[in-house]
């Protein structure tokens, strides 16, 4: 269902879905971030050329795929000879149309001289002839189209976007062709595809990395986007691009001067006219409705047995995708009941983690984390305060428009071409592999298939509260001790390793007599100790939190003393950053004034958020070498204040007891690797080429000493923790 429908007429109309910019913080879509994801693209190998990707735009039925392809090669025939010297058989409206785009269509445009704005005309006018050609389609087999899409005025910004990016084309959803001649600026829920145009055929690349940024857009302000359609114009040569969670899919070349190609294209635009809303990249599971201004979400009864779900109610996420790539978490917070959803008492997370495609292999599927560590709490008579519990949830199915309810995974996105896709992406890697050294640093994993999602929705109580919601850095440390405390139980009675903690995976919760409690959430990382993968770890996490051994990819066992090294990066981020999404507000303009007066300006942490996974950890390991460096490079650009000051002892401390922990020799301390002496050795083995020294890393010795690392942390959390309640209830009298 659209967020608004046409009762007028069989065409659907706008889709997407509505953000307040108020739910965006200025550190969630910035400069930065773009960036690092042009840096993505380049680093890892990500754009992955597949002819036939455009399949996947054709309706699942067969029968509608025949007419689609009868539509378009009919509508493109007439084209051919609006183009050519014989007269078309066509009214005004598509001729007119046809007309404006001739000299584009038979490349005499390009010969006027460099100007995109003419390419978007007559790429405008095209999108017209198709839309005003479908209007007068009679094929009776399926009817008229579910939608027309038209080209808005290029080179805007959207409207509702609070960033600064202009989108070169924006193509929405209309009810009808004549909808092009009152189209303005797009608002950026209303835009169904991106698309980008230059002027010469060789500047692709630049094209691609353009739609990288505008796609950004899509997820972060619709909420029921599940994965994204791009287009390239490239002088007269198109690319249709379609953007999964961990690849993008380019087609082959199509030159519009020829008609085959042109045929191609315009089949393309038929079958996203016909097509059901899933393929156009969006979730018919969540909807809009504009006249209670409320999301209306589905979501899976656990304990049904036919597979029914319940309808739960909300305002716009707490959370929004914000990447690019990846599992695109979202937050809302709802209620069964939409005359209480401004008291929700629910918080739903839909998110696209790695899965096996085994589904039957639940040791990865986050709801069943949660209700394991919920049972064996209660069973073991331990408190289950600081976790969350799961009351529905499951799989995200979806009517794929064949009547038959699917799973929603990746391979529900790319089903039609999943062989070839599977090909595409074993000769990128193996064109990678060829050039590893490069491409990939020490420890890297290589793609060499595609990497299995699957869409996945749980309801859990209670609802937390965001850390950017509160402002006291004493209320900060009572709800971090709170969750750590919840960590180290759930590790050691559950044998759960959580492998993801950051500033949106932990929250607070405030009673009615104003008590703060911690709650920890989000077990989309979280893995059985002793699985392989904590023998030899795939990277997990949020990349300014993520521990220097994850960040490197090494093989060191993943143990809890990387979760404690993401608390203290959390501490240092909001010590500095500051807490409240006013104070990183406030931040983020200082920042601004001071890189405006001095280009070189030196911005704490800025390297832990925009590089490379290895580059970020080089950047740690020089902001943590000595407690000297750690004090100069972080602590003193922590914002003063009593409670600033309480928070940034608290994390001299964590860093001194994961560190240089005073119970343990200095072979276990320092981030960097040692060089020590085994053992005393005579002049003669010296000479006879007896190593003096070996080589040792802290992070690997460390591992051996965790249990007495762990217990001098949590002391120190425990020790703040009633400081802060002490200066917190002060503060509240």
């Amino acid at each position: 269902m659209s967020k608004a429908s046409s009762e007028a007429t069989p065409f659907k109309g706008r889709l997407g879905a509505r953000i307040s910019p108020s739910n965006i913080t200025s550190n969630s879509i910035s400069q930065k971030t773009t960036r690092y994801d042009d840096a993505e693209l380049q680093r890892r190998e990500r754009l992955v050329e597949c002819a036939s990707i455009v399949r996947c735009a054709l309706p699942k039925k067969p029968l509608k795929q025949a007419a689609v392809k009868a539509i378009a090669a009919d509508i493109s025939a007439k084209l051919a000879q609006a183009v050519g010297s014989k007269p078309a058989d066509m009214p005004g409206d598509a001729a007119a149309a046809a007309a404006k785009c001739r000299s584009w269509l038979d490349g005499s445009l390009l010969a006027e001289g460099r100007d995109e704005a003419k390419i978007y005309a007559a790429f405008s006018a095209l999108l017209r002839y198709i839309a005003h050609s479908l209007e007068l389609s009679s094929d009776s087999s399926i009817g008229l189209p579910n939608r027309v899409l038209l080209l808005a005025q290029a080179d805007r910004k959207p409207k509702g976007s609070d960033e600064s990016i202009r989108v070169d084309g924006s193509i929405i959803s209309c009810s009808r062709a004549a909808d092009a001649e009152s189209l303005g600026s797009a608002e950026v829920q209303d835009i169904v595809i991106i698309s980008e145009a230059k002027w010469l055929q060789s500047e692709h690349e630049q094209a691609y990395r353009q739609l990288i940024r505008y796609s950004r857009l899509l997820y972060a302000y619709q909420h029921n986007r599940r994965f994204a359609w791009g287009i390239t114009v490239c002088g007269t040569v198109v690319r249709v691009v379609l953007f999964t969670h961990d690849f993008i899919f380019a087609s082959a070349s199509m030159d519009v001067r020829r008609s085959e190609s042109r045929t191609e294209f315009i089949q393309f635009i038929v079958a996203l006219s016909y097509c059901d809303e899933s393929q156009l990249g969006f979730d018919t599971t969540v909807t809009w409705c504009p006249t209670a201004q409320l999301w209306t979400i589905e979501c899976s009864d656990f304990n049904s047995e036919n597979g029914a779900t319940v309808k739960y109610y909300a305002r716009d996420p707490v959370l929004v995708a914000e990447r690019k790539f990846g599992r695109h978490t979202r937050g809302f917070k709802a209620s069964l009941d939409p005359s209480t959803v401004d008291t929700p008492d629910t918080f739903i997370k839909d998110a696209w983690p790695y899965a096996s495609q085994e589904l039957a292999d639940t040791s990865r599927d986050e709801l069943q984390i949660i209700r394991n560590i919920q049972d064996t709490l209660q069973a073991r008579g331990e408190s289950t305060a600081g976790c969350v519990a799961a009351v529905h949830g499951g799989i995200v199915k979806f009517d794929a428009g064949t009547g038959e309810m699917v799973n929603d995974s990746t391979n529900a996105i790319i089903d039609p071409v999943l062989r070839e896709v599977a090909t595409a992406i074993s000769a990128k890697t193996a064109m990678s592999e060829a050039n590893e050294d490069e491409a990939y640093g020490d420890g890297e994993s290589k793609e060499a298939d595609i990497r299995f999602r699957v869409h996945r929705r749980i309801a859990i109580q209670p609802v937390g509260r965001p850390l950017y919601t509160f402002d006291s850095p004493y209320a900060l440390i009572i709800i971090l001790a709170d969750a750590m405390e919840a960590h180290t139980r759930i590790l050691k009675t559950c044998g759960y390793l959580h492998r993801d903690l950051s500033i949106n995976n932990i929250m607070g919760l405030v009673g009615q007599d104003g008590h703060v409690q911690g709650l920890l959430t989000d077990y989309d990382c979280t893995i059985k100790v002793g699985e392989a993968r904590t023998l030899w770890p795939e990277r997990t996490g949020t990349l300014p939190f993520m521990s220097i051994s994850n960040l490197l990819g090494s093989p060191i066992e993943r143990t809890e003393l990387d979760d404690w090294e993401s608390l203290l990066y959390i501490i240092c981020w909001l010590g500095i950053h500051g807490i409240s999404g006013v104070e990183q507000l406030r931040y983020q303009a200082e920042v601004k004034r001071m890189r405006k007066a001095d280009p070189f300006y030196d911005i704490p942490m800025e390297r832990w958020e925009i590089d490379t996974f290895e580059q970020v950890a080089t950047a740690k390991k020089a902001n943590l070498e000595t407690i000297r460096t750690f004090e100069e490079k972080i602590l003193n650009h922590f914002k003063t204040g009593d409670g600033y000051d309480m928070l940034k002892k608290l994390a001299l401390a964590l860093y001194q007891f994961l560190f240089e922990n005073l119970y343990l020799p200095s072979v276990y301390h320092g981030v960097n690797k040692l060089r020590i002496t085994e053992e005393p050795i005579t002049e003669e083995q010296i000479l006879m080429g007896v190593a003096i020294r070996t080589m040792v890393n802290p992070f690997e010795k460390r591992i051996e000493k965790k249990d007495i690392i762990v217990e001098s942390l949590l002391r120190a959390m425990d020790f703040y923790k009633q400081k802060a309640e002490q200066a917190y209830k002060a503060d509240a009298s």
